[in-house]
């Protein structure tokens, strides 16, 4: 009960204000209360405790034994144990002859034309198949299969909780779903520093469904604070610990737990494998990772709970991308990868944002991750010569106004692929890390993973320790982590531009953008058919905005593709307040044609003195109105982060 107590009271709101928490809806009846400008959070949020916790009393707390233990109550099926499921998972790394007859094998299904093995890496040949895509079958890490992955400590073959991680960051831009929530096991035996070939990882990556989708992604809003509690500083280690063991094991009021059986089968998230286990003398660079499903199969009255490979989500085989591939998905994926993923990869300036429009059709994905060529590097893949492949990813370039070239562009759907986001720079050249940004990714200083199964101490806190992390991890990807949750929760769904419907317009083409994006994680993206454009939030309230500044500030994405470069035309806003008489009021008015292409530029306009008075009086039917007069079929523009200032 004390568990559960301290669940609830980390999910209470914990933003300092009076007004009520941020609600969205249609656009006939939002009501916002929540200023990104005007508000703060009454404690800041620590990315070691609220984002990725890898302190060692907490996560020693998680044991892969209840984790499985919990998957195996949930089953219901007579005399399954967590080490069956656990052997049962790893017997798939076998062939059929070898395995323990418990499940899948890797040979179920033998390619008729497999690759040959790569030389100078590995000689194991690819002698099966997920999704259709060569897998190496078998691998030794197979053998854990025959192993007791809960014998006490010191055993090697043990496997301890190294990390606990929070990715609100992954919710559905839409509502449907509220991210991933992970538990990363490290095999005790292994570590980079003194034993990398006998390294193995399982990740539970769960994703949590949103128990009221029509809110939108602020149906999600008692997960984000219960995250955002853990960072109160007068929280003990233990009371921290014990609310994780709940939101893990029980679940929030309302919500799945995050360890549930549904949470990794069809439509969910996956049981992941990051499997370096190759004891010597075998070569070390042989690195895979492998996704699992959960699946609860029942036949003539008897179930079973299998763990099935399947294939790597939104990491499409590089055997696709390859110009003389006889693959019979090759020119369906080709066509998809120019028409969808060319110009969402193309949009954004930062490589958290970095992402395909939508998942990558299950048909395209990888049985596998590797390190070698055949699987993983798409600019080798496709080669450095002409070929009708590269040249319809530079047309599709040109066409969206972009200025990557196919190699960069690559680059970053290499970055987003299994191992392009643990080992940015392919080996050798470095060439994988020229992503088309001003400065290149840094290498990672733990090499390849994000956690490590090494300690450090934790600054400040005498006699604790936590796991380590890496340089990519602390520096690039938890700083974009920590800004989305924190616009979360201090941010206004409709300035912000995070929930459908909340803008509307007769004459422009409106949708959701996650790759330009300034604030948050979705802007408005304007297509502008006609010349004049009016576009329309829904009704907010500036209560727990107050004060009210006197200015109003956008981001404005002005798109190089321009079929009147010398003039690109010009932005007015306007303001309504019914309640205080203020009817379409004019704001101020922009040039566009001297802001930088293909770029967000800041616009900041002056707001007259009534309308600073009335926005004071906390009304709750303010409006925004932004008119763009524009040459017609240009763009698309892309809005976000509108807020009032000081």
């Amino acid at each position: 009960m004390a568990r559960r107590a301290a669940l609830f009271a980390l999910a209470l709101p914990t933003v300092s204000c009076a007004a009520n928490d941020p609600m969205a809806g249609e656009a006939d009846d939002v009501a916002e209360v929540v200023g990104a400008d005007a508000q703060a959070l009454t404690f800041p949020i620590d990315p070691r405790k609220s984002l990725v916790v890898t302190d060692t009393d907490i996560v020693s707390e998680f044991t892969l034994e209840a984790v499985l233990q919990q998957l195996v109550d949930q089953a219901n099926v007579p005399g399954l144990t967590p080490l069956q499921v656990f052997r049962q998972l790893f017997d798939t790394y076998r062939k059929a002859d070898e395995g323990l007859a418990l499940g899948p094998h890797c040979d179920d299904v033998v390619l008729s034309n497999p690759p040959p093995p790569t030389q100078g890496i590995f000689t194991e040949s690819f002698d099966g198949s997920i999704n259709g895509f060569p897998v190496i079958c078998s691998r030794f890490v197979g053998q854990e299969a025959d192993s007791d992955p809960f014998a006490d400590p010191p055993d090697d073959a043990s496997y301890m909780a190294t990390t606990l991680v929070n990715r609100f960051d992954l919710a559905d831009p839409l509502g449907s779903h509220c991210g991933e929530y992970r538990v990363v096991f490290a095999r005790r035996g292994g570590n980079a520093q003194t034993n990398g070939g006998m390294r193995n990882f399982i990740i539970f990556e769960s994703r949590l469904p949103n128990p009221t989708p029509s809110q939108g992604r602020q149906g999600c809003g008692p997960i984000v604070e219960f995250w955002h509690g853990l960072s109160d500083p007068t929280m003990s280690v233990e009371d921290r610990a014990a609310a994780l063991q709940s939101f893990y094991f029980d679940g929030l009021p309302g919500f799945s737990p995050v360890l549930h059986i549904d949470r990794f089968g069809a439509g969910g998230g996956q049981i992941r494998v990051n499997d370096f286990l190759r004891p010597p003398p075998s070569a070390q660079d042989d690195w895979s990772l492998r996704e699992f499903k959960l699946s609860r199969e029942c036949t003539g009255g008897a179930c079973q709970l299998l763990a099935v490979p399947t294939h790597v989500d939104d990491n499409p085989s590089a055997l696709l991308f390859d110009p003389a591939s006889t693959d019979p998905r090759a020119a369906s994926f080709r066509s998809w990868f120019v028409n969808n993923a060319v110009e969402a990869l193309a949009s954004a300036g930062d490589i958290n944002r970095f992402d395909y429009p939508t998942l990558v059709p299950a048909s395209f994905g990888a049985g596998e991750a590797l390190l070698i060529t055949e699987q993983n590097n798409y600019r080798n893949a496709l080669g450095s010569g002409p070929s009708t492949f590269r040249s319809a990813i530079q047309q599709k370039l040109t066409a969206v106004g972009s200025p990557l070239t196919p190699d960069q562009l690559l680059a970053r759907a290499q970055s987003v692929s299994c191992s392009g986001c643990h080992l940015v720079k392919s080996q050798g050249s470095g060439a994988n890390s020229d992503v088309g940004l001003s400065s290149p990714i840094p290498d990672n200083t733990l090499t390849f993973t994000h956690t490590s199964e090494l300690t450090e101490n934790i600054p400040g806190e005498p006699g604790r320790t936590r796991f380590q992390i890496s340089n990519l991890l602390a520096e690039e990807f938890i700083p974009f982590r920590q800004q989305v949750m924190n616009d979360f929760l201090v941010g206004n769904p409709v300035l912000g531009f995070e929930g459908s419907a909340l803008w509307t317009s007769s004459q422009a083409q409106l949708s959701l953008a996650t790759g330009w994006v300034t604030e948050g994680i979705q802007s408005l993206r304007i297509e502008t058919p006609n010349a004049w454009n009016q576009v329309k939030s829904a009704p907010f309230s500036t209560a727990g905005m107050t004060p009210v500044g006197n200015k109003l500030r956008l981001d404005f994405f002005t798109s190089a593709v321009q079929p009147n470069p010398s003039w690109i035309g010009s932005l007015v806003v306007l303001i309504s307040i019914p309640s205080a008489g203020i009817i379409n009021q004019f704001v101020g008015a922009a040039d566009l044609t001297p802001l930088t292409r293909n770029a967000f530029s800041p616009l900041t306009f002056t707001l007259a003195a009534p309308n600073v008075t009335a926005l004071n009086a906390s009304p709750s039917d303010v409006s925004i109105t932004i008119e763009l007069n524009v040459n017609a079929g240009s763009g698309p523009y892309f809005v976000d982060n509108l807020r009032f200032t000081n």
